[in-house]
């Protein structure tokens, strides 16, 4: 009987040590520390009227204040997803029950954060895989659509990334990053960075609607570009990152406007990356090079930038995506600083 035993009271005293550790502040410390109180930031400086302003930091479930109990932690250690911690963000959407999702290059995953369930997981699960995941979009019935970049598809998901659907795109893209859906058009709209094209497809049915633009510098044209927003009335903004510059175009895909020039002071591009537009209609761009985002108004002319090189909060290094949610909620990957922060604007006639 002792014999029988054996293999039980082993495997009992192996999960005693492990609960011990999830419980104690060993080397899993990182997944109990209370966060320091978060400053208060503002862009811009007294006596000026402030516009932006620091929310928070998130780079872990907890900074959210998303905890999980004992057992739950113990079996996420088991199945190999003990590891809650953001490495490499880069796109970044909200759904419209608040729940924040993070696009993780590094361990090629997307983190799904539920703070007001107090829930948090990550996807894809069995089944499915990214090689090389960029960005994500999400339309109104809750379809979750993640740019493989290296695979050269998009990956189609449900029930907030616990179900695999299908795939888009094989033999069509060659390298898609930024992804947007246009609810006006019914719409997903692909960048497809090596051809510099945007292609475009019918949410109904993902069938191919058409493709956007070529190589060029010409309007309407596009060099490398890597990231897309759509407005709330669906207008539409292209990082063309090689371009130096954010091109507009109207839902029908009629070109509106141009902004930026290559340069290095306020104003012009270095590298733009994730751009974004608040429900005031002003346009942040994020410069990867000068680890800043800068604000612009309808008609591409600065009003004022936030950020800055560095690691301290509301400093960015190596910066990408960035999302604004209904509420003007502004989420930024930080991505060489292995986090998401977040930034309210403060609506106001006009940013001065």
């Amino acid at each position: 009987m002792w014999n029988n035993m054996k293999p039980f009271t082993a495997f009992a005293a192996i999960l005693l040590l492990l609960i011990f550790a999830f419980t104690t502040h060993g080397c899993f410390k990182h997944a109990v520390e209370v966060r320091a109180t978060l400053p208060d930031i503002v862009w811009p400086k007294q006596p000026e009227v402030p516009r932006i302003r620091f929310v928070n930091s998130i780079s872990r479930p907890e900074d959210l204040n998303i905890t999980q109990g004992i057992l739950k932690r113990f079996l996420g250690y088991l199945k190999g997803s003990g590891e809650r911690s953001i490495v490499t963000p880069y796109g970044i959407e909200t759904d419209t029950e608040g729940r924040l999702f993070v696009v993780d290059t590094f361990n090629r995953n997307v983190h799904v954060f539920d703070s007001r369930n107090g829930d948090y997981h990550t996807f894809p699960r069995k089944g499915t895989s990214f090689v090389l995941p960029i960005d994500i979009a999400i339309d109104k019935k809750g379809n979750i659509f993640v740019t493989d970049s290296e695979e050269a598809v998009v990956k189609v998901f449900e029930d907030h990334g616990e179900k695999f659907v299908r795939e888009i795109g094989r033999g069509i893209l060659n390298r898609p990053t930024g992804i947007a859906v246009n609810e006006k058009t019914g719409e997903l709209l692909i960048v497809d960075t090596l051809t510099s094209k945007i292609i475009r497809y019918d949410l109904d049915g993902y069938r191919l609607k058409g493709i956007i633009g070529r190589e060029g510098s010409n309007t309407g044209m596009f060099h490398y570009p890597t990231n897309i927003f759509v407005s709330r009335d669906g207008h539409i903004f292209v990082s063309d990152s090689l371009n130096s510059r954010i091109q507009i175009f109207t839902p029908e895909w009629k070109f509106l406007n141009a902004f930026g020039k290559p340069g290095d002071s306020p104003g012009y591009f270095a590298r733009p990356r994730g751009v974004a537009v608040d429900s005031d209609g002003n346009i942040y761009v994020v410069d990867a090079l000068f680890d800043n985002v800068q604000i612009f108004d309808k008609e591409g002319r600065l009003l004022m930038g936030f950020g800055g090189p560095g690691h301290g909060y509301g400093k960015f290094w190596l910066p990408s995506g960035i999302f604004i949610d209904s509420n003007d909620r502004i989420y930024v990957s930080d991505s060489y600083n292995k986090r998401i922060q977040v930034f309210q604007y403060v609506s106001g006639d006009e940013l001065l």
